[in-house]
């Protein structure tokens, strides 16, 4: 799965806030309670994988600014372990104050997608196909193959500070973990992380920059602060974390950012997941094959010319300076296959002289899966890889290219007429 860009900045800052509160959750007497956590986060994942027929995650993320929220995010997730379905029902604030709902419901037999919920206008993609699909409801975050890697490097940075908590042990076996860092306690790696994040996370939001100063120097980690419950059987019940970040802006005025997020896990073996009745709403209804290769309804529908602009800024200002274009001709089984090349306008002949320009012949090894890698070769004759995934839902293509330098949107749209 994809992340669409309106969720990059949430999606980085948790990243962030999950890592800097899992070092502030620290020792408890047999066991330092970040691995008591570590292990609650482990034990979770695997038996919502595995074992629970069913369960509900909920999960928040708010920024703040001067005490005001300036963007929040709120999904509360339902899965039917057993009966392969997921319900999801999400409300988010945009920095410019809009409130958007949507909705997200999938079976075996069924996909169904809702827009524009509650303002008068919602529509829902209901597609239905003939045969029954292979559904991965909760895919185990720890089974992936980065997983021991990044494990690793969350170890290296928490290191010491597995002395900064409070403990509770309570009567039925549950332990309460609570803990706070300041300044003085927080490693330089830990802030040097924040630092780059926030700096990647802003460039370019104007939606944010209108609203929160850009910081752009002395950024650090002024405070974190933690909690968790991990009940009786090892499980985490909710992990809350809050983290508030310092620095300058260009004119070296002074800011603090606030960030919080819950994750909550309940309602296990008890949560309902229901197809909704859509009687007497906006329907846009489809049957189709169930496809071998890419799991899209009619992945024939991604054949065809896709674009995004590629902006610079100039005196101030956002200005086009030319079209990245994507051709798909073929998507078949396991194979997606086309051209990608680069278009410059008039007048910026200095970076056409860079434009890049190559065929792609992309192909994955699992053929339930709609990512495929490729491989490449940059205007330098350098060998490069990169990767291609086809979004129904929101009529996208993700072609990622790993280059080591240079501005790069990885989000097409179609051209259509």
């Amino acid at each position: 799965m994809r992340i669409s860009k309106k969720a990059v900045l949430p999606v980085v800052f948790t990243v962030g806030i999950l890592l800097f509160a899992t070092t502030a959750l620290a020792d408890i007497v047999s066991k330092s309670g970040y691995d008591t956590l570590k292990d609650g986060l482990k034990q979770s994942a695997a038996s919502c994988s595995e074992k629970f027929n069913n369960f509900t995650l909920d999960y928040s993320f708010a920024i703040k600014y001067n005490g005001e929220i300036i963007s929040s995010q709120n999904d509360v997730k339902k899965f039917d372990r057993l009966n392969g379905a997921t319900e999801d029902s999400s409300r988010s604030l945009s920095p410019d104050g809009k409130v958007s709902d949507s909705y997200y419901y999938t079976d075996k037999n069924t996909w169904i997608n809702g827009t524009d919920i509650g303002t008068g206008n919602e529509a829902y993609y209901y597609t239905e196909y003939t045969q029954e699909r292979e559904t991965d409801v909760f895919d185990n975050p720890f089974k992936q193959d980065e997983a021991e890697d990044v494990e690793k490097i969350v170890d290296a940075v928490v290191g010491s500070l597995k002395d900064h908590v409070v403990v509770q042990e309570n009567a039925d076996g549950s332990k309460a973990l609570s803990g706070s860092l300041s300044e003085v306690q927080i490693p330089a790696l830990v802030n040097a992380v924040a630092s780059l994040q926030v700096k990647q996370a802003l460039s370019g939001q104007n939606s944010y920059s209108a609203r929160i100063p850009v910081l752009t120097q002395d950024i650090y980690v002024k405070q974190i602060e933690g909690s968790a419950t991990v009940n009786s059987d090892g499980l985490l019940d909710y992990i809350l974390a809050t983290v508030i970040l310092s620095g300058k802006d260009a004119q070296e005025q002074v800011h603090e950012i606030t960030m919080e997020t819950l994750v909550k896990l309940t309602d296990i073996n008890e949560t309902i997941v229901q197809k909704p009745d859509l009687s007497g709403k906006k329907v846009q209804r489809t049957t189709e094959r169930t496809s071998a290769g890419p799991q899209i309804s009619n992945p024939e529908k991604f054949i065809g010319t896709f674009k995004n602009d590629i902006i610079i800024e100039q005196e101030g200002k956002f200005v086009k300076i030319g079209e990245r274009i994507l051709k798909i001709a073929h998507v078949e089984s396991a194979n997606i296959a086309g051209e990608y090349s680069e278009k410059y306008r008039e007048g910026f002949e200095t970076y056409a002289q860079n434009a890049l320009t190559f065929t792609f012949d992309a192909t994955t090894s699992n053929q339930t899966k709609s990512d495929a890698m490729f491989e490449f070769r940059d205007n330098d004759g350098s060998n490069r890889s990169g990767s291609i995934y086809l979004d129904e839902a929101n009529a996208k293509v993700y072609f990622n290219l790993n280059m080591s330098s240079g501005s790069y949107d990885s989000v097409f749209s179609p051209v259509l007429e």
